[in-house]
């Protein structure tokens, strides 16, 4: 009988690589920002003590840019 049989797997490829010249939109380097400062900021890290007014800023800043868009 002629049985099917799995085919070998192909070669090993890697995902592609992003170009250094590629940048994120306005609106990925508002939340970017955010989000990098939420993280390093002892006061944004603490769940206790609320948002500082850094990252405040920087999260309106990140609404408006959204706002704008739409």
């Amino acid at each position: 009988m002629d049985e099917r049989r799995e085919q070998p797997p192909g070669a090993v490829t890697r995902p592609p690589v992003i170009v250094s010249g590629a940048r994120l939109s306005p609106l990925q380097e508002a939340w970017s920002k955010y989000v990098d400062h939420a993280i390093a900021c002892a006061d944004c890290r603490h769940i206790g003590r609320g948002r500082c007014e850094e990252s405040d800023g920087l999260y309106r800043a990140y609404q408006a840019l959204d706002a704008a868009r739409s």
